[in-house]
């Protein structure tokens, strides 16, 4: 069975149907919602994927991006909650830094916010899905202690050198590998220590996908036969690295 820790179905064509061809390729999923619109469409797509016996083995993530940490206010942080409360399993995120979005700077508003959801995570007792283009130092400083409840966070689209991952892994942080982690050298050196039990794979499918000229018009089946290729690629490039 191959699981796809990081993708996005609510914003990809047919996102029932896909996951109809997933499982039938024994394909695990957590689909992750980064913003108010994409939480209230996937809670509507796990629900009919559930009732079609299509999320065992699959989960789903509910946070805010750091591209629109500037955006949310209390409203957006009940509806959040709320929809953490009505799936207890969710994991919370992705969350995160990004240089390439406002309020990145030291102690901004991206900082206050990634703070603010591993305090839920933690409240909560649900695993963290972390974004971050830039500061991983400054992303393990801010990810606070653990509580009773042990909850796990993960690197998604993991960039980070050998020193990063060395002080990640003293805290229990996964990592989750796409095709870019494997691109850096840097990283590439520091997915050689990583033990293989804390690695994960991931697509990080997403509207971008449908840009690409091998899906342009692609079906559901379709769909699924290229994202399992890229899941089997990854786990390929980890296997040689290791």
């Amino acid at each position: 069975m191959l699981v796809d820790s990081h993708i996005h179905l609510a914003r990809l064509p047919e996102p029932v149907a896909l996951a109809q061809h997933l499982h039938a390729r024994n394909i695990r999923w957590t689909a992750v919602a980064c913003e108010p619109w994409e939480w209230t469409k996937l809670a509507q797509i796990w629900e009919e994927c559930q009732q079609n016996g299509l999320t065992e083995g699959c989960n789903l993530a509910f946070g805010i991006h750091p591209m629109i940490a500037s955006q949310v206010g209390d409203n957006e942080w009940r509806n959040l909650e709320r929809f953490l409360l009505k799936y207890p399993a969710a994991q919370v995120g992705e969350a995160g830094l990004d240089k390439r979005f406002p309020g990145y700077e030291m102690g901004g508003i991206q900082e206050s916010v990634f703070i603010q959801q591993a305090k839920m995570a933690r409240e909560l007792g649900r695993d963290l899905q972390i974004h971050c283009v830039g500061d991983y130092g400054r992303i393990l400083t801010n990810l606070g202690t653990g509580s009773a409840a042990n909850p796990r966070p993960l690197f998604h689209r993991f960039g980070g050198d050998i020193g990063i991952a060395k002080r990640a892994l003293e805290m229990g942080v996964l990592f989750s590998l796409h095709a870019d982690s494997f691109k850096k050298m840097a990283t590439a050196e520091a997915i050689k220590i990583i033990p293989k039990d804390y690695l994960r794979i991931e697509t990080d499918a997403d509207e971008s996908f449908m840009n690409l000229p091998a899906l342009e018009s692609a079906s559901p089946e379709q769909w699924a036969k290229y994202l399992e290729q890229i899941l089997l690629e990854n786990q390929a490039k980890i296997n040689s690295i290791q």
